[in-house]
């Protein structure tokens, strides 16, 4: 039997299906899976809504309810997954990596992994250094493209508390790599990070232009 919550979330997302905006929807994201064609807004408002009405008292709930959300035949399903695992930043331990890489993987698609990597997986290694740090640098050596590329952009908010040599080994790392989700990864981690220490970036692409494509070196050279 679904958790409270996550029928809950469902039935609200029924109840203000749209199939018109969920066709566009759709089309835009490239998805597989279809929508109900519930715009960000309305999603927030009916995750939280639902958060109200049927709030997580535990880890294991936690779980439950992502899980059986990720479980999804619409697409705003996972973001109501994704919400909830946001939401509940004291859930968010290292025990539950296998959950996220899980999610990121069957996920697929830069909607899902972006926001995990940059917000679930980036707050996680600057309260759990030690233990998250180290899964990183296994993860930048995946064979699942989208596990390296949350390793490369999880320190994507970080400014000044960025591990330069780390983000400088992972570019390294995949910077000849032909896809262009990791280019333009690699980009944007830099060009982000260019905002805190522009000599470190300028540096690099200084090192580095002549083998990194030409995504990777448009966003690193935005701000510099």
């Amino acid at each position: 039997m679904a958790h409270f919550l996550t029928t809950t979330i469902r039935q609200g997302l029924a109840a203000m299906a749209n199939p018109d905006k969920a066709f566009f929807m759709r089309k835009y994201m490239k998805s597989e899976m279809p929508y109900r064609g519930v715009q960000t807004a309305e999603q927030r408002k009916i995750f939280t809504a639902a958060l109200k009405q049927h709030p997580v008292q535990s880890m294991e709930e936690y779980e439950q309810v992502i899980r059986e959300l990720w479980q999804a035949e619409y697409r705003e399903e996972r973001y109501g997954a994704y919400f909830i695992a946001e939401k509940y930043a004291q859930f968010q331990i290292p025990e539950m990596l296998t959950l996220y890489r899980e999610m990121i993987i069957t996920g697929a698609w830069w909607d899902y992994v972006d926001a995990i990597a940059a917000h679930i997986i980036g707050a996680m290694l600057l309260k759990y250094p030690q233990e998250i740090k180290p899964v990183l640098y296994l993860w930048i050596e995946d064979e699942d493209l989208w596990i390296r590329r949350t390793a490369v952009l999880a320190q994507l908010t970080f400014k000044e508390k960025t591990d330069w040599p780390m983000l400088e080994h992972f570019s390294v790392k995949c910077l000849k790599e032909e896809s262009f989700w990791i280019r333009k990864a690699i980009g944007w981690a830099l060009r982000q990070y260019s905002k805190t220490n522009q000599p470190a970036v300028r540096d690099f692409v200084d090192r580095y232009k002549g083998v990194m494509s030409g995504v990777t070196y448009r966003e690193a050279k935005k701000y510099i």
